[in-house]
């Protein structure tokens, strides 16, 4: 048995600095995977969505409208269409809701454009268009 101990440290497998390097990548491992699977937009969720998880959406004449950044010309911007009466969150499920715009924010047709494919979103002195996404389900 002493025979065996002996020829056992003659071969030196792993050098100390070695194991603390694999403790080291083993820890680092541990952590970006549970990083990766908690918080918010984790692998792992409660079963809840959170509202930044979908498109800002307005719902007007029973269609869906994407928002977008881009501004719309006050000399293009038509009559107003109407306004949001309720914040609906995930997404709007009826006309005149929106789940990113407060009550009040107004709709405007743009000249020049089908109300089924675009409209205006007054917001502050700024006009934004929004898109179709599709219709109301």
């Amino acid at each position: 048995m002493k025979k065996l101990i002996v020829s056992a440290s003659r071969f030196h497998f792993m050098r100390r600095e070695d194991i603390h390097m694999k403790r080291i990548i083993i820890i680092l491992c541990v952590l970006t995977i549970i990083t990766a699977c908690s918080g918010k937009g984790g692998l792992i969720s409660n079963g809840s969505e959170s509202s930044s998880s979908y498109p800002s959406a307005v719902a007007w004449n029973n269609t869906l409208y994407g928002l977008s950044i881009a501004e719309v010309p006050v000399k293009d911007v038509g009559k107003e269409l109407g306004r949001i009466d309720r914040v609906q969150s995930p997404m709007p499920l009826n006309n005149g809701e929106s789940n990113d715009k407060p009550v009040g924010t107004t709709l405007f047709e743009i000249i020049g454009k089908s109300t089924q494919e675009e409209i205006a979103i007054k917001v502050g002195d700024v006009f934004f268009s929004a898109s179709k996404l599709g219709p109301l389900k």
